[in-house]
């Protein structure tokens, strides 16, 4: 009997080991899954002076640079507070720095510094790029600094998927939030319906508009479907009415833009990516 249950022993001994080694591999799996969903968090809140690179001579790429910069900033709705920037005395003020690259929502985003020296002050600013894409989404500005007779800065708070944009300036701004998606910046809302205004107050053809305007619903947070939108434009150098449709937070299709109440210009959109323009 004894080498019968010897045996026995020796059976539930193994069968005991072959579970323990089970319960350990999916813990070990859990473990790792957990890993994976793992954000990166942090605050872009100053330059970081040692990362600064060469600085950008070619032409071609200055104002390649320089029309991304803008577009950037026409996506943020309101007048920037460095809307002057491009004014053709400061314009060629502007300098660009390679910078270091930074990673949101596991991507890659090649960066660049920007300063502007002053007589009475200087300005500096980061920023982001994804140069692997053509649309107006593939850039952020996610630090500025002016130092001058009125200060003004903006920080990024970088969360998971998300980039709040925390400004500090004499002019009321209100944050903003884009999560990155598919490597772009996309416009954030907790809501599923939008009807922002404020600003001044102005009449077109009878009806009142502020000078600014968000109107439209999101689906999954991004803007989806179709949206009236009164924002600052360069191309006008003022705030104007522009509408039309969205997919998933990028412009699609025929956008109308009307600064004095009649359509004035059509621009045409792929998915986020600019395609024509034209003046009915």
């Amino acid at each position: 009997m004894k080498p019968f249950f010897y045996l026995l022993f020796l059976i539930q001994f193994q069968n005991c080991k072959s579970d323990t080694v089970s319960i350990s591999t999916i813990l070990s799996n859990k473990e790792i899954k957990v890993e994976n969903t793992i954000q990166d968090n942090y605050l872009i809140n100053s330059i970081d002076k040692i990362a600064i690179g060469k600085k950008i001579e070619e032409e071609n790429k200055i104002k390649q640079l320089k029309t991304t910069l803008k577009n950037t900033f026409e996506r943020e709705v309101m007048r920037p507070y460095k809307w002057d920037i491009f004014v053709e005395k400061n314009d060629t003020l502007l300098q660009f720095y390679n910078y270091k690259d930074f990673i949101i929502n596991h991507m890659k985003f090649k960066s660049y510094y920007i300063k502007i020296d002053y007589e009475d002050g200087n300005y500096e600013s980061i920023l982001l790029v994804n140069e692997s894409l053509n649309t107006e989404y593939n850039s952020m500005i996610v630090y500025e600094e002016l130092k001058a007779e009125l200060n003004h800065s903006r920080n990024a708070q970088i969360i998971g998927d998300k980039v709040q944009i925390i400004f500090k300036s004499p002019r009321p701004s209100e944050n903003l939030v884009f999560q990155v998606k598919d490597g772009m910046f996309l416009d954030y809302f907790d809501s599923p319906i939008v009807d922002k205004k404020w600003g001044d107050k102005k009449i077109l053809n009878g009806n009142e508009f502020f000078e600014y305007e968000l109107k439209g619903n999101t689906n999954n947070h991004l803007k989806n479907g179709y949206w009236i939108e009164v924002k600052y434009s360069f191309e006008y150098g003022k705030s104007v009415i522009q509408d039309g449709s969205y997919i998933n937070g990028l412009r699609n299709g025929e956008w109308n833009f009307s600064p004095e109440g009649p359509v004035d210009m059509i621009k045409k959109f792929d998915k986020g990516r600019f395609i024509s323009k034209s003046y009915p």
